[in-house]
């Protein structure tokens, strides 16, 4: 992986070399500068701007600065770059950020993946249970939910647990069973 000096150097020389004209940063890049613009004028402009203008009248530090945060940002879907750019004018309304900040937020915008996802496994299908329904005639003394419960059981819920069924039998004054 290049690092971000490697990245600057390269696009220092092609600035310096001409060969600007013919590279362009990506739409996605493009529409962030013109939205950080938008947001925070000329304090984030002036942190790249050098003066030096190429064939068709623009700043080659501008130019130069879009190519390296593009080559920083790749690694990032557009729609994570354009809620980080979202959550960043949000929370930072003063100040623009530097290409480091900008990385930061785009990481805490990722969508998190499982332990298996990191690893590769395959996703398991979700476990289907069907629910056990039982009809009692309530008694209306308040052991009702204890009745269903151990109705439930009887009829082979397994997906009650054992403190419920222990309690249920408290309540109804019976032995623990199962």
């Amino acid at each position: 992986m290049r690092d971000v000096s490697s990245l600057a150097a390269e696009v220092v020389q092609q600035a310096q070399a001409g060969g600007m004209d013919a590279v362009l940063a990506g739409p996605v890049v493009r529409k962030l500068f013109v939205l950080l613009q938008g947001s925070y004028g000329t304090l984030f402009v002036s942190k790249f701007a050098t003066g030096l203008l190429d064939a068709q009248g623009r700043d080659k530090g501008i130019r130069a600065a879009m190519l390296l945060w593009q080559a920083r940002l790749a690694r990032f879907p557009a729609e994570v770059v354009e809620d980080a750019a979202a959550r960043l004018t949000a929370e930072h309304p003063d100040f623009p950020p530097n290409l480091p900040q900008f990385e930061r937020v785009c990481e805490a915008a990722m969508p998190r993946q499982t332990y298996a996802q990191l690893q590769g496994l395959p996703m398991l299908p979700a476990p289907h249970s069907t629910p056990v329904h039982v009809d009692l005639e309530p008694h209306g003394d308040g052991k009702d939910w204890a009745r269903r419960l151990l109705a439930r059981v009887k009829k082979g819920d397994r997906t009650v647990k054992r403190v419920s069924l222990k309690a249920a039998c408290e309540v109804l004054g019976q032995e623990v069973f199962a």
